[in-house]
């Protein structure tokens, strides 16, 4: 299964619009998670029939909402995927314990590591041209029976860095 990652979009529907299309007709992914700032903004993508999961931003009026989570929970082929817009300060210990794959955003630097068998990964933003000193970014996480694959983009849809994992019972190692 193949998903589309973006964060920080700070309104800017037009650079979420493009990458969106891009990721459907390109990458042919079947799913999109918005990780934050600003909530609102996958609406925009109504009329793509795509499936999107979305926690909102720390600068979301639905962050203080209580019937909306700041973390979400998705399950596939077997890994636990957690979904969080800021890593500090929405991570709980136990999300941390039963997480595979943590997705976060806040930071708008992208980012993909691995650390104790956990893959984090941070597609950066889309906010505008330049944003913190850092360019847009966005990503895809690839999940297979046998393999993760976790790419970062940039604008110009160009790769910035990607890492290959393996999956073993204990998690997932860099290959």
């Amino acid at each position: 299964m193949k998903i589309g990652l973006v964060s920080d979009t700070h309104r800017n529907k037009e650079y979420l619009e493009t990458v969106t299309d891009w990721l459907v007709r390109k990458q042919h992914i079947t799913a999109l998670y918005h990780l934050g700032d600003d909530y609102e903004d996958v609406n925009a993508l109504q009329d793509r029939h795509l499936e999107v999961v979305q926690v909102p931003g720390l600068y979301d009026p639905e962050y203080r909402n209580p019937a909306i989570q700041p973390v979400a929970l998705e399950s596939i082929l077997g890994l636990t995927l957690v979904l969080v817009h800021s890593a500090e300060k929405d991570l709980s210990s136990a999300d941390k314990s039963r997480a595979d794959i943590i997705l976060s955003g806040h930071t708008h630097k992208a980012e993909i590591r691995v650390a104790d068998m956990v893959l984090y990964m941070n597609p950066g933003h889309l906010k505008g041209p330049m944003d913190k000193n850092m360019e847009p970014s966005f990503g895809t996480l690839d999940i297979g029976d046998r393999q993760v694959v976790a790419t970062i983009y940039g604008i110009d849809f160009k790769e910035v860095s990607s890492m290959k994992l393996g999956r073993s019972e204990t998690g997932l190692y860099p290959e």
